[in-house]
């Protein structure tokens, strides 16, 4: 996997005429310094964190004008494998457009066939990108099928990509929350839920199977593979306590049936008392490196009212010299090095993507 440079941070702020969405990208190579230090086990007091402002948006999304205030939104999935981290932009009447922040281009995508509901589900598998809706139960007209669909790339006469109806998941899959998710030997596509199972969808053959019905992914969310190191990192909880939860954790899924061991990292960023965690991403940048993007909100009772702060943090996990540390504190012979962090201040109650 080459080193990837850009992160995309999508705002979408709502007005009284019209609903936009800002892209803007995010550097990552000004992030990484050249000594690192090492997080240490336990953080105390809150880490020290530089506070800047976003650039400038780099593109900008209107969603077709709608009466209806609530209807004017969007949905962002990133297309990444061979597509260089391109961004597929969905508006509420399916239409979908795929843009290049690389070739700064826009391109034409085939519509889906329903309106997908936010949060969504979606993963590059080769040039393929595979989007699970959950059923909509709240809806008399959903049987509870097609909610999982492909856009598949062809490379024909035309090169270009072709919605599909998938297999919809199997139960108890299909009657819940999918909890995590990965992809697992380039070809297979691996969900859980909670206390659910795993359960395997092979992207060639179009086949559901079960991997595990002991146990579940350990993740919240999207497990990303690194090749440097051989497992998938993710964000695992590690207590109780919302503001310190979601570590970055790592797992060897290579193993079979056998139940993996999970490897927990530090907390790479220890919010002030004020900040309450809200959503957690993490970004794979390659060769190890890692964006983790944190949102946090005041409390309405704040002396400034209800805010909100995004914190992009560089990491970069590398293999403990010390064997003696294999299994200890720093993560089961992984450790981690941190470099800047950096705290936004955005707009309170508007929708946010880390790509």
């Amino acid at each position: 996997m080459s080193t990837r440079r850009f992160v995309y941070l999508v705002l979408g702020e709502f007005g009284r005429r019209r609903s936009n969405y800002t892209l803007r990208n995010i550097d990552m190579e000004r992030f990484f310094l050249p000594r690192p230090t090492p997080v240490p086990s336990v953080a105390s007091a809150a880490d020290a964190v530089e506070y800047a402002s976003l650039p400038c948006p780099a593109m900008t999304f209107y969603p077709p004008f709608s009466k209806l205030f609530a209807n004017q939104k969007m949905e962002f999935l990133l297309l990444g494998g061979n597509h260089s981290n391109a961004v597929v932009a969905v508006d509420q009447t399916c239409r979908t457009v795929l843009y290049d922040p690389g070739e700064h281009a826009v391109r034409t995508m085939p519509a889906l066939p329903y309106q997908v509901r936010l949060p969504t589900t979606s993963v590059t598998v080769g040039d393929d990108l595979y989007i699970l809706d959950m059923p909509r139960h709240d809806d008399d007209d959903d049987d509870g099928d097609g909610c999982f669909y492909g856009l598949i790339y062809e490379d024909g006469l035309n090169e270009d990509w072709r919605c599909r109806a998938l297999p919809p998941p199997p139960p108890p899959l299909s009657d819940l929350h999918v909890h995590s998710y990965a992809v697992v030997g380039d070809t297979e596509i691996w969900m859980s839920t909670h206390g659910g199972g795993i359960y395997c969808f092979d992207t060639v053959s179009h086949a559901w199977s079960t991997v595990a019905t002991g146990w579940t992914l350990p993740f919240t969310g999207l497990a990303e593979y690194c090749h440097e190191h051989g497992l998938w990192f993710g964000f695992s909880r590690s207590n109780r306590d919302m503001r310190r939860n979601f570590v970055l954790s790592a797992l060897d899924l290579d193993g079979g049936l056998k139940l993996p061991v999970l490897h927990r990292l530090p907390l790479e960023f220890t919010p002030p008392d004020a900040l309450n965690l809200e959503s957690s991403y993490l970004v794979n940048l390659g060769h190890g490196k890692f964006c983790i993007a944190r949102f946090f909100h005041t409390d309405e009772d704040h002396r400034d009212g209800e805010e909100l702060f995004a914190v992009l943090t560089a990491v970069e996990v590398e293999r403990c010299d010390d064997d003696d540390d294999a299994g200890g504190a720093n993560g089961g012979g992984l450790r981690m090095l941190k470099h800047r962090s950096e705290m936004y201040k955005l707009t309170s109650e508007m929708m946010y993507w880390v790509l």
